[in-house]
């Protein structure tokens, strides 16, 4: 309704005003007819006839007129009325604080009254909350009682979450979620979600060159700067819509790249680095199962045990897992935690474990960690329905809710390793050599890195020292990416590097992915420590003076190896999320990035399927040989 409709209805009704007064509203979202009545004391068929346009809907920043009750004319329009009793509502999936509201004909405010939680954080799925009854008894006028606004259709792109699609059209998360109450907790390519409709207000862009945040609930911007080293003065520069607008929580805020405090950043995203450890509830006792392949049934009376470990690289690898399980729970003990841990024998096949779910051996735990191999893992997983269940190791598993994929795929890898060269390639010359096989992520490369060139190796084996060194830099420090998985060429490659590296001309190698022919005793590893090579990787070698070391020491004799170092890590990990919450699927968004030892896990929402882990390093080769964790 336009001004000059309000004006000409405030003098219409002005001829009559001996008899009633009227007041008018703008409609905020979330509000509704029957909560505008009982705001102003009158009831929804007065509003209904005063404002008959809204029987189409109840768009925000509608202005209505509203009559005004002798009650309120006494009192005010901030009167409400008695509550006669409350109905309790168990939350489902994908309902929202709107949804439920215009369910039970109130408003939003009316349900965070009398759940004041709810003022601080989100709605959870099964949790139990209050909805008042009013003594007034409302008439259902119209059928959609949810505020509308003009939406158009947007396309999501790849990579592309919640944040930024809020953050390109200038909305809260919140409010795109009540949009789409069906989008899903993870946003697809292709997919289809609706946005507010705004000619007027161009779509904001995201860059590499910016870090984003998403403000929470009853932060102001005295809280961001002790949080983010940010001032008001930067954050309105960088966000213009703070000065008209002021900070809303969930919405997302572009911030400089270099910030300071206890931060992590994950996706682009800023966020307050959660410490598990501070978190957990010291009382608690946690149930969980770890299932090995141990194979006993397996080994005779007879069998001499330690030269089957010495010919058995899985009996081996589970030993060193179970040696790391029980330096965690010891851990878990002096931390003072009470864990109950059955320790189970998978026979490394489905025949174990479909034994072990038909003894019931998982009946009351809070979480399994293992089979360690596919096959058997899938039984298990699927065997357990509702109850969390760890892969230690890769695998090719089933798209069930349940199941947590503990080592970040090679896809996980390259991505993390992108979005590194991106963020810290700016003023570099970047070269880019990769063969045949890897030319789809060298297309990628070239077109993520502004100014990054290919450089084409030769019968997709060799390139030229002559063809390098026009390529060079003698003014900018040289990041070269090479992505191939042949010793040939990468012999090749690695010397020819080494030779065009001067005083004038710093030359940095990376790749992508890491594979086997790195590791080949063809390939220098004197010429990797001088080109200070980086890579992305699931775990980084831990300390000889960290407490696990020394503890393993003491308890087992030897120095743990990196099955070992999985296993503790692993395991704490799960104990410590239970410790903090036994809901580990409601909690894992919550918790974010966790390290250990060797192994960061930091769990994300596939859409079809459980979670997976983005916990990456990326290290590098220092001059000593050394394998280091890169800034």
């Amino acid at each position: 309704m336009n001004r000059f409709v309000v004006v000409l209805l405030v003098m219409l009704f002005g001829c009559f005003s001996y008899a009633q007064e009227f007041d008018t509203h703008a409609v905020k979202r979330g509000e509704t007819i029957q909560s505008i009545a009982r705001k102003y004391q009158v009831s929804p068929s007065d509003i209904m006839r005063l404002n008959p346009e809204v029987k189409n809907g109840l768009p925000v920043n509608t202005i209505l007129i509203i009559p005004l009750s002798d009650k309120a004319k006494k009192e005010g329009e901030g009167i409400t009325q008695e509550v006669v009793s409350f109905i309790t509502h168990k939350v489902r999936r994908k309902e929202t604080l709107y949804s439920i509201a215009g369910l039970y004909n109130v408003g939003v405010d009316d349900i965070k009254r009398y759940n004041k939680e709810l003022y601080s954080r989100q709605l959870k799925k099964r949790e139990k909350i209050r909805i008042p009854r009013y003594e007034h008894k409302t008439v259902e006028v119209f059928k959609d009682t949810e505020p509308e606004e003009s939406t158009k259709t947007y396309i999501v792109q790849a990579k592309e979450g919640k944040w930024r699609v809020a953050y390109k059209h200038g909305i809260t998360i919140e409010e795109l979620e009540e949009l789409n109450p069906d989008m899903g907790d993870v946003l697809q390519e292709g997919q289809e979600v609706q946005v507010p409709d705004h000619p007027e207000k161009a779509e904001k862009d995201i860059d590499d060159n910016h870090n984003y945040y998403i403000v929470q609930p009853k932060e102001g911007f005295y809280r961001l700067k002790v949080k983010l080293g940010v001032s008001r003065e930067e954050l309105e520069e960088l966000n213009p819509e703070l000065k008209e607008d002021g900070l809303k929580a969930g919405m997302v805020l572009k911030l400089p790249q270099s910030i300071s405090g206890n931060l992590a950043v994950s996706d682009g995203v800023v966020t307050e680095k959660f410490h598990l450890i501070d978190s957990i509830d010291r009382r608690s006792v946690s149930n969980i199962a770890l299932v090995l392949p141990f194979k006993l049934n397996e080994i005779g009376a007879g069998d001499d045990f330690k030269e089957k470990i010495k010919n058995s690289k899985l009996l081996s690898r589970s030993l060193d897992f179970y040696t790391g399980v029980l330096v965690a729970l010891d851990s878990a003990k002096q931390l003072g935690l009470t864990v109950n841990a059955r320790i189970l024998d998978s026979r490394a096949n489905s025949v174990g474990a479909d034994r072990l779910l038909a003894s019931g051996n998982f009946r009351d735990v809070d979480a399994v960690i293992g089979p360690f191999l596919s096959t058997p893992f899938n039984e298990v997983a699927g065997g357990v329905d509702g109850t969390p269940v760890f892969l230690p190791f890769s695998g090719n598993i089933r798209s069930l809710d349940n199941i947590f994929q503990t080592v970040p795929d090679d896809q996980i890898l390259r991505d993390k390793m992108i979005s590194y060269l991106k963020k810290n390639a700016q003023g570099q010359q970047v070269i880019v050599i990769a063969d045949s096989r890897n030319s789809g992520v060298r297309d990628i490369l070239l077109r993520e890195i502004d100014g990054a060139r290919a450089l084409n190796p030769e019968e997709d084996k060799f390139i030229r020292l002559d063809d390098l060194k026009g390529m060079l830099s003698e003014v900018k420090e040289n990041w070269v990416i090479v992505e191939t998985n042949d010793i040939v060429m990468l012999t090749n490659v690695t010397g020819m590097l080494n030779s065009a590296r001067s005083e004038e001309r710093k030359i940095t190698m990376f790749t992508t992915k890491k594979g086997s022919a790195f590791d080949s005793e063809s390939v220098s590893n004197f010429h990797l420590a001088n080109l200070n090579f980086h890579y992305p990787t699931v775990d980084k070698a831990s300390a000889e003076d960290s407490a696990f070391v020394k503890a393993y020491k003491d308890r087992f004799g030897i120095t743990p190896n990196r099955y070992a170092a999985r296993g503790y890590d692993l395991t704490l990990d799960v104990v410590l999320r239970l410790a903090y919450d036994k809901n580990l699927f409601e909690t894992a968004p919550r918790i974010g990035e966790t390290a250990y030892v060797e192994n960061k896990f930091n769990y994300q929402k596939k859409s079809f399927g459980g979670y997976y882990n983005t916990g990456v390093y990326i290290v590098k080769y220092n001059d000593k040989l050394e394998i280091e964790e890169a800034e």
